[in-house]
């Protein structure tokens, strides 16, 4: 997907991320973004910085660590697997903080096949690194403003110091490394004993070389994907859809981005016992009841962004940003799948965006939201169907599902929707 790859650097100032100027050499395909911002070098002896050099630098190491320096088996006591997909594997671990974290777990950069797909090379796997942690990054501000909550302060009356867009509703990234050498025996034995109780579709990590590199994402947990979790009725899921609903929204006046790919897997939910979710949208806060369920947006693999170079330009008109995107337009597997609502989609966002994936489309977005309420209503877990609250609410979800697709983006769902006029004051 990504061709011709070229790397040039120059030194910035430090309200500039070089390393997103490098990306969108890496991840934008026009020959007019590939090269420039190398300003003159004079001595030819210096280094051009690779992709790998990139990575690290997100990672913020010098050089990839051993992986079972990295991930001793005392540190991987309390382990376990609990999914995978054909990217690699996931694990639930207990950090020494005595946090749960998963543990993602992605070959790149090597020849070998995994799962039956090429790897990833590094300038593929940054994007998204960078994407997940500037969506993580959007939950920075959320703890401060609802501390000003606590205190008793009214929305009219907060103190947002200039803040546009913040939720934290996407997955929080905890760390990211670079790491290589063998699988440790700890996982594989993990890896063994998942395939034994439930079966593994993907290949054994044994397989692959001594010398084989991996990242590593520590993420929060986050609980059980919308798929497998079992809401007390109606009214819980509705709140969690709005939850979603205002995190697209969030991200899309943020970085003008696109998840692509929210199927149900990709919608997690962990019990809460906050009342509300706190989302600052065009600098307005807006607080949506939780109802014992916080929902996190996950796996940004097809996603698409434009970030900011420069911070300090980052709400300016005409300032420069570059769009980082996985370019679809020759995956035909992905279009040809029939059997669920979630491959209609995908061909949808295909026929919305002209086969063009660096385009900002944000209609996907709408698109996956329907996808999510049809499913709401025809497909989730309820323990209680009987009850009036139920019904009343399964009914706000069909009307929200007959009516979503006529909004342009989530944003304008959110924010012009007679629905949502009690959370914006």
């Amino acid at each position: 997907m990504l061709s011709n790859i070229k790397i040039r650097v120059r030194f910035l100032s430090e309200d500039c991320d070089d390393t997103l100027i490098e990306l969108s050499k890496l991840s934008i395909a026009d020959p007019e973004h590939e090269v420039t911002v190398l300003e003159k070098v004079e001595d030819e002896s210096v280094r051009v910085p690779s992709a790998l050099d990139y990575v690290l630098r997100r990672c913020n190491q010098t050089e990839p660590t051993l992986f079972d320096e990295c991930y001793p088996d005392t540190v991987l006591k309390n382990c376990r697997k609990i999914g995978e997909g054909v990217y690699g594997e996931v694990f639930l671990w207990r950090a020494s903080d005595g946090r749960a974290r998963v543990m993602k777990v992605v070959p790149v950069g090597g020849s070998t096949r995994v799962n039956g797909e090429p790897q990833k090379d590094f300038a593929e796997i940054i994007a998204e690194i960078v994407i997940a942690m500037e969506l993580s990054a959007l939950r920075a501000p959320i703890a401060l403003i609802d501390q000003q909550f606590d205190e008793g302060k009214d929305i009219d009356t907060l103190d947002l110091h200039t803040i546009e867009n913040a939720c934290n509703t996407f997955n929080q990234v905890l760390a990211v490394r670079c790491v290589y050498g063998s699988y440790p025996s700890r996982l594989l034995d993990l890896w063994d004993l998942y395939d034994e109780c439930k079966g593994s579709e993907n290949d054994n990590p044994a397989v692959l070389p001594p010398d084989q590199h991996y990242i590593v994402l520590e993420l929060a947990y986050a609980g059980q994907d919308l798929e497998s979790y079992i809401f007390n009725n109606a009214e819980q899921a509705y709140y969690l859809f709005v939850q979603v609903a205002f995190a697209l929204a969030v991200a899309e006046e943020s970085y003008q981005f696109e998840h692509r790919d929210l199927h149900w897997g990709n919608v997690l939910i962990a019990s809460s016992d906050e009342k509300y979710c706190t989302f600052v949208l065009r600098g307005r806060t807006r607080r949506v009841p939780v109802h014992g369920a916080h929902a996190t947006i996950i796996d940004y693999s097809l996603s698409r962004v434009s970030l900011p170079v420069c911070a300090d330009s980052a709400g300016a008109a005409g300032a420069e940003r570059i769009t980082l995107y996985n370019d679809l337009s020759t995956d035909d597997s992905l279009f040809s799948a029939v059997g669920d609502y979630q491959f209609d989609v995908y061909r949808l966002m295909k026929k919305k965006l002209g086969n063009e994936w660096k385009n900002f489309e944000p209609y996907t977005n709408t698109l996956w939201l329907h996808y999510i309420v049809e499913k709401m209503t025809t497909a989730v877990h309820y323990k209680r169907t009987n009850t009036k609250i139920h019904k009343t609410f399964i009914t706000k979800l069909s009307n929200i599902k007959n009516r979503i697709l006529e909004y342009g983006s989530a944003a304008e769902f959110v924010l012009t929707d007679n629905e949502f006029s009690m959370l914006t004051n």
